[in-house]
């Protein structure tokens, strides 16, 4: 949301289905692959403890 991408644009910078990303986001695929996330996280320009644990450096 914040980069204000569509999914099917984020589907086509990552390699990641459409409605692989749309499941992973309205969390009907409660179990995403960790390539798929790792994709995601890449075409984001994130580290994956940013999206696995978002409040990370809150904990230090």
């Amino acid at each position: 949301m914040e980069k204000k991408w569509s999914q099917t644009y984020l589907a086509q910078l990552s390699g990641v289905p459409q409605p692989t990303i749309s499941q992973i986001e309205n969390g009907t695929r409660q179990y995403p692959t960790f390539e798929n996330m790792k994709k995601i996280a890449e075409a984001l320009d994130l580290r994956l403890e940013d999206i696995f644990l978002p409040n990370h450096k809150d904990m230090k």
